[in-house]
């Protein structure tokens, strides 16, 4: 892939850094400093240092990589809050792992300002009255600093509009509002394989169940949480029957929104049949797969530990580049069936101690996030894709991927217009259709049939948590209970040498026939 040529005003952004000590002076940070509360995943945010976008442009521009100051955005954030709204503010920034920790995190009672969950925890959320909806004033297309209303894809923002979550009033009264409401969105993308070409049959990856397929036995990997894998599991359930409905959108006999209905109730079905299958079939899987992996399954792949990775597609873009400095070369795929169409979203925690100032820079904290350059900078360090289009995303998005000048007949058209709102043809090299650029935004054709997840609740929820624990059960290899069971026994004796004064008479040799044992005085001078 091509080192990025895209032109950016950074060096304004590296000499405010620079000049923040002295603005602080003269605007009193640190008196009445707002702190705004942030938790979001680990390694999602640009954080600045040597790989950064602001790092590497500025190398490229011939600047000596030992004068370079290159911010995180989160302190030009608190710069440019401080130059907008004159108003110091000072970002307390945590992480956290998975989305099951973020929810415990927050029901051990951890106060946060904006949290960053996936589609179904927002859903989760907010059904518990977790949250708080984004205010009014966010969404005035009026406001120039509302970058996020401004720039967000019109593809995203369909999604989230159209989408809903059911809230229980206090007086029993359910009402749905649209996921637009509670979340603004930050990342999105689609789930699929990582894989070796040089070591896997592209036509294998057709379908999930090649998690299952012994040809491949310990070569695969799953994700090590029960929402994403369950996925899987029904998605091999019902393979036969999401390809019929595929083959009925693609010969446009159904619409896409009856294929995302139907297959909506078969990609959440949790009633006591399907999850016991859904189990077996986890099952079969764990004894075929090399493991479970939350983060390391990318880097596996690029040391050839494995041959084929289930992952979110922004992972994909990291393997893939990781690889190609090792010329290693690896693919994406999306299964046939179904894929989850997934996001991660800024949402804020109820929290009736929160002033309307922190309320304010949260909201400016998300439109910073949102301005395009900043989208930019997020996408360049961590490989996921922005829910922000514009003119300056899609010139970086062909800057990046499109071909070399001279290069033209080489290059093939790539149609990413339903994410951009507008015409939008790449050309690029043809290896690309199968790796970053398809990773980061899959073809409308791809995007057509997948669906986001839809979280589990009360009767439903326990019991995919149970079937999790069997799941993980973890099982002993042979040697393993040897080992357990020699030591037991070593321990034992231990115990019985100790309470027997240290002599233990049945250790010693029976004595000769007609022999009997006497008592052996211990030898004095």
């Amino acid at each position: 892939m091509k080192r990025i040529t895209l032109k950016r005003t950074i060096c304004v952004a590296c000499a405010s850094a620079l000049l923040l000590p002295i603005l602080c002076t003269f605007s009193g940070c640190g008196q009445d400093q707002i702190v705004l509360r942030i938790y979001n995943w680990e390694e999602y945010i640009d954080d600045g240092g040597e790989g950064s976008y602001v790092y590497d442009q500025l190398l490229d521009e011939g600047v000596d990589e030992t004068s370079i100051v290159a911010p995180s955005i989160l302190d030009d954030f608190e710069l440019w809050y401080e130059q907008t709204y004159h108003k110091s503010v000072r970002v307390e920034y945590s992480c956290f792992g998975t989305n099951e920790d973020l929810y415990n995190q927050l029901k051990l009672g951890d106060t946060y300002d904006l949290v960053c969950p996936s589609e179904y925890m927002i859903m989760k959320l907010a059904s518990e009255n977790m949250l708080e909806p984004l205010p009014v004033s966010f969404f005035d297309e009026t406001d120039e600093q509302n970058t996020y209303i401004q720039n967000v894809s019109p593809y995203i923002k369909d999604v989230f509009d159209s989408h809903y979550i059911t809230l229980t009033k206090e007086n029993g009264d359910k009402e749905q509002h649209s996921w637009g409401e509670y979340a603004a969105g930050y990342m999105w993308g689609t789930t699929g394989f990582i894989y070796n070409p040089e070591l896997v049959d592209s036509e294998d990856l057709s379908h999930w169940s090649v998690l299952l397929d012994t040809k491949y036995k310990n070569k695969v990997t799953t994700k090590d949480n029960v929402r994403d894998t369950y996925f899987i599991g029904l998605a091999i359930l019902y393979q036969d029957e999401l390809i019929s409905l595929k083959d009925k959108l693609e010969s446009g006999e159904i619409g896409e929104t009856e294929f995302s209905e139907q297959a909506a109730i078969m990609m959440n079905d949790t009633s006591p049949d399907t999850v016991a299958k859904v189990q077996n079939i986890l099952l079969e899987m764990k004894s075929n797969i090399y493991g479970f992996e939350t983060d390391s399954g990318k880097l596996d792949m690029v040391k050839g530990i494995i041959s084929i990775n289930f992952a979110w597609s922004g992972d994909a873009v990291y393997a893939i580049d990781t690889a190609e400095s090792e010329n290693v070369f690896l693919n994406y795929y999306v299964p046939d069936e179904c894929a989850n169409l997934w996001f991660d979203g800024w949402v804020m925690p109820k929290n009736e101690n929160r002033s309307e100032e922190t309320k304010h820079a949260a909201m400016a904290y998300i439109n910073y996030m949102s301005k395009p350059e900043s989208a930019i900078r997020n996408m360049y360090y961590i490989g996921y894709s922005s829910v922000i289009a514009g003119d300056e995303v899609l010139e970086y998005i062909n800057d990046t991927y499109g071909v070399e000048e001279g290069d033209e007949e080489d290059a093939v058209p790539y149609d990413i217009g339903y994410f951009f709102g507008v015409e939008a043809t790449i050309y690029t090299y043809e290896d690309q259709l199968e790796r970053q650029l398809f990773a980061q935004y899959p073809t409308l054709e791809v995007m057509r049939r997948c669906i986001p997840m839809e979280y589990f609740a009360d009767e439903a929820g326990e019991r995919i948590n149970e079937l999790w624990t069997k799941v993980k059960g973890e099982t002993l290899d042979a040697w393993a209970i040897i080992v357990i069971c020699v030591c037991i026994v070593a321990i034992a004796a231990f115990v019985v040498f100790v309470k027997l004064g240290g002599k233990i008479d049945f250790f010693r040799l029976k004595p000769k026939k007609g022999y009997r044992l006497i008592k052996q005085e211990p030898y004095r001078k």
